[in-house]
């Protein structure tokens, strides 16, 4: 393993909210018997995101009965004093809330916080959760109507937000972000500073009514070493049309080309979606350019287990699953959901549906490790100052 120099991370699970560290403690914060889609962490601040049961939850077993209810919307916990066991959350907003984000105001050093809810939008406060703009900012957006999710009830949600340096005209980038967010099923949308949300699908594709970005997206995220390129995974199911897998653009989502379809072996995904894996998490190594992992499903909503790894950029991609849990004391961390692939300083860690979580200096070299077990499902992996890597519905 691995000598760690990161701080304390955080996972969300099917049981609760879970701080961790890479020498392998594990502490339950908090939210325990919840569902928690996803956290997020600035500074002092600790989000996380709790979610209304639904179908897909059981079919991702999270919960064993879909008529379970919870607590839902976004959940405030204060790192001031450190982490803590058993800590009390704050309910700072009332909603099915899938997904958050930390940003900061252009104009000072407070923060801007973010929740991607279902239906889908993106509800922004600026003092601390006190009052929260703008539900229904989507409304106006072209095609808003047309926004669907194959799975009961049939309503699209916001999975992912992220943040992007805008770039000046000569390519440098400014102190402005451009906040970016993935919709399943609706696509990439950005807004900048002006509030005003569009959608960033590329051009039509010839003889087809399709944009270049399949919009059953699943997470969107800005490449940490160029602020024009930004990676999507999405999924591809008989009622969404178009090609699922990853996607990159190098123009801030004028224009997008696939380049991975979820890799090789993925045999039922081939019956349903035109021989295109279900691409879901997404890992982009902040301190190795090129690097990244993406973890597919063999059909929805993220049933099955396969990793692949790009040194590239998304040129080229190992299907790295076997050498990930070939060993045979990692067959149990497998699961059979999705992982939640994440980087840190340290080397590349993979969360799974069983809550183990396991660790590996150089992916490129294996030699994959269990690092700690949390309770749960696991949907999230995160650190402070970070953006998270989940895999949530």
């Amino acid at each position: 393993m691995p000598s760690p120099t990161t701080q304390a991370m955080f996972a969300t699970s099917s049981n609760g909210l879970h701080a961790f560290s890479l020498t392998g403690k594990v502490t339950s914060i908090g939210l325990s018997d919840t569902v928690v889609s996803q956290a997020t962490a600035r500074d002092d601040t600790l989000l996380a995101a709790v979610p209304v049961i639904h179908a897909v939850h059981e079919l991702m077993s999270y919960v064993q009965d879909d008529s379970r209810e919870q607590q839902s919307g976004l959940f405030l916990f204060d790192l001031s004093e450190g982490v803590q066991p058993k800590m009390e959350g704050k309910q700072v907003y009332k909603g099915n809330v899938k997904s958050c984000a930390i940003g900061k105001q252009s104009t000072s050093s407070k923060q801007r916080w973010y929740a991607g809810t279902e239906p889908a939008d993106v509800v922004m406060s600026e003092d601390t959760g006190a009052t929260w703009a703008d539900s229904g900012s989507f409304q106006a957006i072209p095609g808003r109507e047309d926004w669907t999710f194959p799975g009961p009830p049939h309503v699209p949600h916001t999975l992912s937000i992220d943040f992007a340096p805008s770039p000046k005209a000569n390519g440098e980038a400014t102190a402005e972000d451009v906040v970016l967010a993935g919709i399943e099923v609706g696509g990439c949308l950005v807004s900048a500073s002006d509030g005003l949300w569009e959608t960033r699908h590329g051009s039509i594709i010839a003889n087809t009514n399709r944009p270049q970005l399949c919009i059953d997206v699943h997470q969107v995220r800005p490449d940490p070493f160029d602020p024009n390129r930004w990676y999507a995974t999405c999924g591809a199911t008989p009622q969404v049309s178009g090609e699922g897998g990853t996607f990159v653009t190098e123009d801030q989502g004028a224009s997008w080309r696939r380049v991975f379809d979820g890799g090789p072996g993925q045999q039922q995904a081939k019956h349903f979606a035109n021989g295109q894996g279900y691409a879901i998490g997404l890992a982009l190594n902040p301190y190795r350019q090129g690097e990244l992992i993406v973890t597919a499903g063999d059909r929805p909503p993220g049933i099955g287990v396969h990793v692949h790894h790009s040194r590239d950029g998304g040129t080229t991609f190992q299907d790295i699953t076997e050498d990930v849990y070939g060993n045979k004391c990692l067959q149990e961390c497998r699961g059979g959901h999705t992982p939640v692939p994440y980087f840190v300083k340290e080397g590349a860690l993979l969360g799974s549906d069983t809550g183990d979580i396991i660790i590996c200096k150089d992916v490129s070299q294996g030699g994959w490790e269990q690092l700690c077990k949390v309770p749960g499902h696991i949907t999230t992996l995160t650190e402070v100052n970070r953006s998270p890597s989940s895999v949530t519905h």
